[in-house]
């Protein structure tokens, strides 16, 4: 199966696919802004890179809005031509230091779990559990092929209902492939409330803090 967004032109005199963009439905995207509370100020936290007409969509509603490019802080500490070591809690506490005392309603993870190992999406979710308060949504795309671009995927909110996906390179990389099960224990704190798979290779989840602090499982060793 090929990754969505990739032209078929000059396959066939052996050159590689251009990186192109794609409009999909998003019925995670569509849920998200079904469930959020619109008579208060929303906080909401952006982990892909800034994308000026999501600053001016979301500027439609009464919100604040941090964006915090995960991906490049992480490509910013691994040595030239290659990936380094993992990251550890350290560098998440010091990536995602937010004012005080911030309670965030909406975090928009895009694809960037696919960029993570276990260990750094486990060391993700526990520093933006800091910030999360009964109710915020965590939104999530998350690849089930066994490869996905080597960076990640632009996303652009078209509407309410849509998401176009912006390819910024044709290379491609292992996917972790994360199952329902894994991701479930690893947002520990955090439940469903939402997943739909598509057909081009993406399951998206909405997640929702939970109100009651049911003790967590005991960690796993990866």
């Amino acid at each position: 199966m090929r990754w969505p967004g990739f032209r078929d032109s000059g396959r066939e005199h052996g050159q590689p696919a251009e990186p192109a963009t794609e409009v999909h439905r998003s019925l995670a995207l569509t849920a998200l802004f079904q469930e959020i509370d619109r008579d208060h100020k929303l906080h909401v936290l952006d982990l892909g890179s800034a994308v000026g007409s999501n600053v001016e969509f979301l500027s439609r509603y009464d919100c604040k809005l941090y964006i915090e490019d995960l991906y490049a802080a992480l490509a910013a500490r691994a040595p030239a031509g290659g990936d380094g070591e993992e990251a550890g809690p350290q560098f998440f506490a010091d990536f995602l230091a937010l004012p005080e005392p911030v309670r965030l309603d909406v975090i928009l993870a895009w694809d960037t779990f696919n960029y993570l190992s276990r260990r750094e999406l486990s060391h993700l979710v526990a520093q933006l559990r800091r910030y999360c308060q009964p109710g915020t949504l965590i939104l999530a795309l998350i690849s089930f092929l066994k490869q996905i671009p080597a960076q990640p995927i632009r996303f652009r909110i078209v509407d309410e209902q849509s998401l176009a996906y912006e390819l910024r390179t044709s290379a491609l990389r292992p996917a972790p492939r994360y199952a329902p099960a894994e991701l479930t224990e690893i947002l520990s704190g955090f439940r469903v409330d939402r997943s739909y798979l598509l057909r081009h290779g993406i399951q998206e989840y909405l997640f929702v803090r939970e109100s009651a602090a049911a003790p967590p499982p005991p960690p796993r060793r990866w």
